[in-house]
């Protein structure tokens, strides 16, 4: 029994590891969407538009891992 709560341990630290991925990920999105809103201030709404997307892609893999985490906790 030991052995399946330390297997957990170690699986649950390898599943959390991939969130510093996701808040990389993220601040790349918007340091790329405030260096092309100055580059084209006119495209302001559609580069907002796609760098929401993108965010949601990530916050999505993001939850993904959660339930993963769940999954391995509960059972």
């Amino acid at each position: 029994m030991l052995f399946v709560k330390s297997a957990k341990i170690l699986s649950l630290g390898m599943v959390f590891t991939p969130f510093a991925g996701c808040a990389i990920g993220t601040g790349l999105v918007y340091g790329a969407l405030l260096r092309s809103v100055s580059y084209w201030p006119d495209m302001e709404d559609v580069l907002f538009a796609y760098s929401s997307l993108a965010f949601a892609f990530i916050e999505t893999f993001a939850l993904l891992l959660f339930a993963v985490a769940g999954v391995i906790i509960f059972l």
